[in-house]
């Protein structure tokens, strides 16, 4: 007998209450069989049929998951994404993404928060790397949430300079500050700017973090 009725399935677990009841377990490393080939297609696949994870690829065959940003987070990087696509649109320089795949030299496939990309490492991508481009970013934003360890973070901009990154900004909106990462030299913590020049890509590219920062709460009026 067929029927037209879908199967009952079992509602997931929201992403926020297993990150709550096990963050030590996160980001949490999947090991693939071996042989089984883990294309740019497959990659980007599994990530959008698990939207409510953050799937990237390491070097050695394995997938490894993260929750997303929540709501808060999301809003932080769009503010910086946003920024960074007005100042391209207005001078017309390199590209400019949120969140979007590139493959690195070293074999992980990353998604920065923000990033940008010169003209000239645009011209390095191959006409076959156009789902994942393997170039690295001139310059990579990261925004640290609720669910990332600040040493996973530290990590992964040591990992986007190394790879090739001229700039690097960790933003961490707990501690009010902001890493600055650049090339064979130690990172740099500022605590809570108004803004940064990124100067090491473009004497005009500033960014404004004012709306970043968590606001204190008004005080009471007095009666």
């Amino acid at each position: 007998m067929v029927t037209a009725e879908r199967p009952e399935v079992a509602e997931s677990t929201p992403v926020q209450e297993i990150w709550e009841a096990a963050p030590h377990l996160f980001p949490l490393r999947l090991q693939l069989p071996v042989g089984w080939e883990l294309t740019d297609e497959r990659l980007l696949e599994l990530g959008s049929l698990n939207e409510e994870w953050h799937i990237e690829a390491d070097c050695d065959g394995g997938l490894w998951i993260v929750a997303p940003p929540g709501p808060e987070s999301s809003e932080r990087e769009s503010f910086i994404v946003a920024q960074l696509v007005d100042w391209r649109l207005a001078t017309g320089r390199g590209r400019t993404i949120g969140s979007g795949m590139v493959g690195l030299p070293n074999g992980w496939r990353r998604a920065p928060d923000a990033a940008w990309f010169s003209d000239g490492r645009l011209a390095e991508i191959a006409d076959d790397d156009r789902l994942i481009w393997r170039i690295c970013p001139d310059f990579v934003v990261e925004v640290r949430s609720a669910s990332d360890k600040l040493e996973d973070q530290q990590e992964k901009m040591e990992m986007w300079i190394a790879q090739g990154a001229r700039l690097g900004w960790l933003v961490d909106p707990f501690d009010a500050s902001v890493w600055v990462y650049r090339p064979e030299q130690e990172a740099e913590r500022v605590e809570r700017p108004e803004s940064l020049t990124a100067t090491e890509i473009a004497e005009d590219l500033t960014i404004d973090f004012t709306r970043i920062w968590p606001q204190p709460d008004p005080e009471p009026e007095s009666s």
